[in-house]
């Protein structure tokens, strides 16, 4: 142990059972002043040595345990994304116990009971990004609790780093995702067929086929359904973001909003993994095609960056002579 070695800043935090040691070995103290009796004068020096051994324990454990967390490549909102978590314990006397690591909003990620001394220890935790668009992570904070818990030490680690967070993705054929494409802003363009992808799910019109009908939508909605599919193609498919919108400021647009864009994201990731080739348009963003699973980042962009517009504000901008699948919040979009 080191004297010389000068201590990272760090926070210090009382806890109950510190509390109840304190005013304990103060009433002791003054019985043992009082009487003078050697048993409680002995306690009392056990009571202070094992205070003045957990503070300067823990205060080893701070400044020797170093924190290397590492965030996922894509991070989704609502999604868990996994966190690798790297706990280096550089002492040669003391051994970390009871590390825990929490987020800048004080949630706990990880919890480890035992580092040993000069290990090095990996272990995966989960965070869950609340809302999409770009979002700031870390620093994170390291506590230490034991071996006494008479105080909560705890020094920052990490740094800060700015991630563009993108949409949640749906379940393919979830009710959520079928919700998002069904409602009243959705239209499409292109060949149809019964055997390709999913385009549009509809009201049923006099001509439709039976095959068509979607039973377990039509159960929900009280009203028969039917599925139009796009003919198996190779062909690039635009989905298309009418981001206008009345009365941005609504909480039922909003979620509307961030639904649409959620199935949006769905529609992208699918044909990706697919192999087929997809643009985005979001306003007036164009996101040429690809078909490639390597630029789902540079497709997802607009989705995680969308804003909504007023209806006053220019239509979106439709690729011309491509199929596009088009999604809508507000009157605007109709």
């Amino acid at each position: 142990m080191s004297v010389t070695r000068p201590f990272p800043g760090f926070k210090l935090r009382l806890t109950r059972f510190g509390a109840i040691f304190l005013a304990g070995m103060l009433v002791g103290g003054l019985a043992a002043a009082n009487t003078g009796n050697n048993a409680l004068v002995m306690m009392l020096g056990i009571a202070m040595g094992s205070f003045v051994v957990s503070g300067t324990w823990s205060r080893q454990v701070l400044g020797r345990v170093e924190v290397c967390l590492e965030l996922p490549r894509r991070l989704h909102a609502g999604t868990p994304a996994p966190v690798e978590v790297i706990i280096t314990n550089r002492s040669r006397l003391f051994p970390a116990y009871g590390l825990v690591i929490r987020d800048e909003d004080g949630a706990e990620i990880l919890v480890e009971p035992l580092v040993g001394t000069r290990s090095v220890i990996h272990r995966t935790a989960r965070i869950v990004p609340p809302r999409r668009g770009w979002e700031t992570f870390g620093p994170w904070r390291l506590e230490v609790v034991l071996p006494l818990g008479f105080f909560v030490k705890s020094k920052l680690v990490g740094t800060a780093s700015r991630r563009l967070v993108y949409p949640r993705l749906a379940r393919p054929g979830s009710v959520a995702l079928a919700n998002a494409v069904t409602g009243p802003r959705w239209s499409g363009s292109g060949r149809r067929g019964r055997d390709g992808e999913l385009r549009e799910l509809r009201d049923f019109r006099e001509g439709d086929e039976r095959r068509q009908i979607h039973w377990k939508q039509s159960a929900r909605q009280q009203r028969l359904i039917v599925v139009d599919r796009d003919a198996p193609s190779g062909e690039p498919l635009f989905v298309v973001v009418d981001p206008r919108a009345a009365g941005s400021d609504g909480t039922v647009i909003r979620e509307r909003f961030e639904s649409v864009l959620s199935a949006a994201a769905t529609v992208v990731v699918e044909r990706l993994r697919r192999g087929l080739p997809v643009g985005v348009v979001v306003g007036r963003i164009v996101i040429q095609p690809s078909g490639r699973l390597t630029d789902v980042e540079r497709l997802l962009r607009p989705l995680a960056e969308a804003r909504m517009q007023p209806p006053s504000a220019p239509p979106p901008a439709m690729p011309p002579g491509l199929a596009t699948l088009r999604l809508g919040i507000g009157e605007a979009a109709a």
